[in-house]
């Protein structure tokens, strides 16, 4: 999600504009707007110790791409509708709401699918302050799936340099992957998953301020990336390796041929704007995030998703509003359902409604009329 969407313990994180992934190193610059490069020189053929095994052939029978729709093993077209379940990607052991019953309520309000943000600071565990990281995240991802949900895995958080703050905090958002412990993070996911077709990987949850030729096969990062110091702000700006979503898509298919790969677009995950007609990838989605900012309103819809969607899969693994109001939403999903869209909705989370939040509490009872309204979308789209 973009930085200012998210509430709770996590606003003065997001706000901060963003470390992202890659070996650490210690820096000696202290200046705002200092610019400070490393480069590393990981590759997504270099494993990570102490990987955790997944249960083999996954829970769910596995999907595929077939046309701008998900099928299944039998070819019956699967719609995906569900919600995010955020916390992993700043909390190293979650915020306690990750259990089978948590998502059995999921469950409930007929979600097929969640889609699970990460942290790759949390999960490279440099510096040990997050050593159950990687258990956290397998048990999670086989409770959802043994409540019947299919499971997105998503790089929502990262950080290029070894930091006390990223340790304990999961990073930020920079705007691309970096070539170091990003890298380690999917090839290590992709290695346990590879066999779950259950299982779809979101490389890169909401690429920024980069352009489509950067999209699609990296740069050098200069701008929109800032070290943050202990109390939270931001304390330079750093330079590093960007690595491209198609370049990192291809390092995934080495390990992992056939699992379903989301690739979301630039402005924080929203525009679509930029991808090929022609762009024929076996099993690949398109991802979208469309919230209630002032550029990215329905007259906008159609040029940053809806015309690629004639094309090709594109799934909205984030929308949502801040005013407390339906009217967004509405048209939102109306404009998900014309197009034959899966969406998720933001967040399956028990707070604020401008956060904002599907919950009022964690037993499942929709927030009003936000949650209210998405419920009934989700038990009707299921029908």
């Amino acid at each position: 999600m973009q930085q200012h969407r998210r509430g709770g313990p996590i606003i003065a994180t997001i706000l901060v504009l963003a470390v992202i992934v890659s070996l650490g190193v210690v820096r000696a610059a202290t200046q705002l707007g200092t610019t400070v490069t490393r480069h590393t020189t990981a590759t997504l053929t270099q494993a990570t110790s102490l990987v955790p095994t997944a249960t083999p052939q996954g829970l769910l029978p596995g999907l595929q791409v077939q046309g701008t729709q998900f099928v299944d093993a039998t070819g019956k077209t699967v719609r995906l509708i569900g919600a995010t379940r955020q916390s992993l990607e700043y909390l190293c052991r979650g915020d306690g709401h990750l259990n089978p019953a948590d998502f059995a309520a999921m469950r409930s309000w007929g979600m097929n699918v969640v889609r699970l943000p990460l942290s790759s600071e949390f999960w490279a565990n440099a510096g040990g302050d997050c050593p159950d990281y990687r258990t956290t995240v397998t048990q999670t991802i086989y409770n959802a799936e043994s409540a019947g949900l299919y499971v997105i895995a998503d790089l929502q958080w990262n950080a290029p340099f070894d930091t006390a703050y990223d340790r304990t905090h999961g990073g930020v958002q920079c705007p691309l992957p970096d070539n170091g412990k990003d890298l380690a993070f999917w090839h290590d996911l992709a290695t346990i998953y590879a066999h779950d077709g259950a299982v779809l990987f979101d490389l890169f949850g909401e690429p920024h301020d980069i352009s489509w030729t950067s999209w699609q096969h990296g740069t050098t990062i200069t701008a929109g990336c800032y070290i943050v110091n202990p109390s939270g702000e931001p304390q330079e700006q750093v330079s590093y390796t960007g690595v491209g979503m198609r370049d990192l898509m291809a390092q995934v298919r080495t390990i992992a041929p056939n699992n379903i790969i989301i690739l979301s677009g630039l402005n924080w995950g929203y525009d679509l704007g930029g991808i090929s007609s022609t762009a024929n990838e076996s099993n690949v989605v398109y991802g979208t995030h469309p919230f209630d900012h002032s550029d990215k309103q329905p007259a906008d819809w159609s040029r940053a998703f809806g015309n690629v969607a004639q094309g090709h899969a594109v799934i909205a693994t984030e929308f949502g509003s801040y005013d407390c109001k339906t009217e967004y939403i509405r048209q939102a999903i109306a404009y998900f359902n014309a197009h034959n869209m899966s969406w998720l909705a933001w967040a399956w989370d028990a707070g604020d409604c401008h956060g904002p939040s599907l919950l009022a509490d964690w037993s499942g009872t929709p927030s009003q009329p936000y949650g209210a309204f998405v419920q009934a979308a989700m038990l009707k789209a299921q029908q």
